[in-house]
């Protein structure tokens, strides 16, 4: 078993590196060089998506977009499973079942873009949420949900909701 499952993963990640990431790079609406998406991931919405440079996201990364943007930024890295939803759903139609809502039945406010700047590091099983705007050089510890704009400049949050923890500037 050893042995076929090391040649059926290598023959999965030489798909995913020769053919399924080539594809999707060229369907974001930006997407910068040396961008590293990780395996199994799921991608709505890349026309609404914009890689900088240097972008490694974990395996099992999430990003979800419909109207709004995700706008990602150089030297940028995360660990696995990290999610990025730039919607939500509207809870205020009571006639309905929720899942019957369309994305023509969303309010404006259903939908923010969301913003990481550069030099940004988020740890394993990160939720970023619609409207958030990460600012550059920012560490977001495993686990945490943004809900709210990540800044000062150099910060560390985590938590959920993640809250400022710290900051990598010392003195």
């Amino acid at each position: 078993m050893g042995v076929a499952y090391r040649i059926l993963d290598g023959a999965s990640r030489a798909y995913n590196k020769l053919l399924l990431l080539p594809a999707l790079r060229r369907s974001f609406a930006e997407c910068g060089h040396n961008v590293t998406l990780g395996r199994h991931s799921e991608v709505s919405g890349a026309g609404n998506i914009y890689m900088g440079h240097d972008v490694y996201l974990g395996p099992r990364t999430t990003l979800l977009t419909t109207r709004a943007k995700i706008r990602i930024g150089d030297y940028v890295m995360s660990g696995p499973n990290l999610t990025v939803i730039s919607g939500d759903h509207r809870t205020d139609i009571l006639d309905r079942p929720m899942m019957t809502l369309s994305d023509e039945d969303k309010l404006p406010e259903n939908d923010q873009d969301v913003i990481i700047g550069d030099d940004v590091w988020m740890g394993s099983g990160v939720t970023i949420l619609k409207g958030v705007h990460v600012s550059d050089h920012c560490v977001i510890a495993a686990g945490a949900v943004v809900t709210k704009d990540i800044e000062p400049e150099f910060s560390i949050w985590g938590g959920v909701p993640a809250r400022c923890l710290g900051s990598r500037l010392k003195g």
